[in-house]
């Protein structure tokens, strides 16, 4: 079947929705689509297919068509022109079905009668013009088929603005977990191992938890902590926190490519998922790294947010109290030490993990729309 993958996403950008919106391409390759991702390119010129291949790891073989940003203006009106410059490749691919990581692009491509899945993770106070147009289209195009989203509350948010309860489908975020999985031949530890290593991978914001982690790596000099991810400006301020509060035992490793992120999993010796509970994201976040940790086989600490509760339970990870060092500080030891019952943990973190994957996510998507 002919699906076209249609994302304002520029080329070559390391946000977190670019890299699901990559791997669901590759979970309908996987189930043997012919699949061709419609995005902006890159600001600074079209990026060679092979650039991209190797900075988000594509495995299957797909088509990328990168179109020109030439234009300005309210968030709106850079939606629908993107969303015009996108149905005249529509035409062209003639896809049987489309997933759509944009607002206005699902209307015009469902009002086209092409069938249509869009996905959102839009916070519950967002109410920009091009979202409620997306909302309000869900009942005005029958080719509309799902609006996909992450989390419970925010489908419940969805629908009292207008989406019926048919139209949703909440599904985590997935993984790639022939990626994750640990194969028989590991790469080289980054780590050394002259005490355990703790690993936190991902965005260096502050209502993930950072802060948390840092406090606890005061607490615990018996341990390596290390913090894998973040942008430039994050760094330098997690770095300077660093030097203010003395700790020789932090080691930031900055951005690495998707191909490397696995062996950061692998060698680890707890992997930390700590959101904060003071941030709105605390009730529907489903972080990337969640799949991943889980396919890893690593051991994983988790901060007790209502979000994290909605996909995990205490047979797959150890809780912690939200934004507590001492908590979590407790959690590192005892998964550390209880070995028999964190090796339980791990082997039903590794089954959870193949419900997340992004092949079943596809193949979710495409029978509920009937394929």
């Amino acid at each position: 079947m002919r699906i076209a993958v249609v994302t304002a996403m520029e080329a070559g950008v390391e946000k977190a929705y670019a890299i699901n919106t990559i791997n669901m391409v590759q979970g309908f390759a996987k189930l043997g689509h012919d699949v061709t991702i419609v995005s902006f390119r890159h600001r600074d010129g079209r990026l060679p297919y092979e650039t991209l291949k190797t900075q988000y790891d594509v495995r299957q073989q797909i088509r990328w068509i990168q179109m020109p940003r030439r234009f300005r203006g309210e968030l709106i009106d850079v939606d629908r022109r993107f969303a015009l410059m996108a149905l005249t490749q529509l035409w062209r691919i003639r896809p049987q079905f489309v997933f759509v990581r944009n607002y206005i692009a699902p209307i015009i491509s469902a009002r086209w009668g092409f069938p249509t899945v869009s996905e959102t993770h839009a916070h519950i106070d967002n109410r920009t013009p091009p979202f409620l147009k997306m909302i309000e289209a869900t009942k005005e195009h029958e080719q509309f088929r799902y609006l996909i989203t992450i989390s419970e509350v925010l489908s419940d948010h969805y629908q009292t603005l207008g989406v019926s309860e048919e139209k949703m489908l909440v599904l985590p975020t997935g993984v790639d977990v022939d990626r994750f999985t640990q194969s028989d031949s590991l790469s080289p530890s980054p780590y050394q191992h002259d005490k355990p290593n703790i690993v936190y991978v991902g965005h260096l914001y502050d209502y993930k938890g950072i802060p948390t982690i840092l406090e606890t790596a005061n607490q615990c000099p018996e341990y390596n902590f290390h913090l894998v991810g973040g942008l430039d400006r994050d760094i330098t301020a997690v770095r300077s926190r660093i030097e203010e509060m003395s700790l020789s035992n932090v080691v930031l490793h900055g951005y690495q490519p998707q191909a490397n992120v696995p062996a950061y999993l692998w060698h680890a010796d707890v992997l930390l998922l700590p959101p904060s509970l003071n941030h709105a994201s605390a009730r529907w976040t489903s972080p990337v790294k969640l799949g991943e940790y889980l396919a890893s086989g690593t051991p994983i600490v988790v901060s007790q947010i209502p979000a994290m509760e909605d996909w995990l339970t205490e047979k797959e990870v150890m809780f912690f109290q939200p934004d507590s060092a001492e908590s979590m500080a407790k959690a590192i030891h005892t998964t550390l030490n209880e070995t028999s019952q964190t090796q339980l943990r791990t082997q039903a973190g590794l089954k959870l993990a193949q419900t997340f994957s992004y092949r079943q996510r596809a193949q979710t998507i495409l029978e509920m729309c009937g394929f």
